[in-house]
């Protein structure tokens, strides 16, 4: 599914001002350091390390949560709230599953989004 669909950036404008090349740079963490975590977050999942998850999703969340991407920053959220609560992986599967479909889509819009800043 390609798209040439941009974030709007808010939360970077209204935390930074309206600095192309500073939202650049957090784009450009953001794309670095994502895949790591979300990687990181796989590995937690498959091996039921409920507690982790919830300190990984809460580490992630705060980025999406920067880039102004609802969806992503409330999925991680109930990851982290449920693996806080006790939920176990089974319970967490749909939440997780949901998080991950919208991965990739969501990698690709802060890429447009970085990529329009830097024409």
């Amino acid at each position: 599914m390609s798209s040439t669909q941009t974030l709007e950036l808010d939360m970077l404008k209204e935390n930074f001002g309206d600095d192309p090349e500073t939202f650049v740079q957090i784009m450009d963490i953001f794309l670095q350091e994502i895949p790591e975590d979300v990687a990181l977050l796989k590995t937690k999942f498959e091996s039921n390390q409920v507690k982790n998850i919830g300190l990984v999703a809460h580490k992630i969340k705060s980025s999406y949560r920067l880039l102004g991407m609802e969806v992503e920053t409330m999925l991680l959220q109930e990851l982290e709230t449920g693996a806080k609560n006790g939920m176990d992986t089974d319970q967490l599967k749909p939440i997780y599953d949901q998080f991950m479909e919208n991965y990739d889509y969501g990698i690709e819009i802060v890429t447009n989004t970085r990529d329009s800043y830097n024409n």
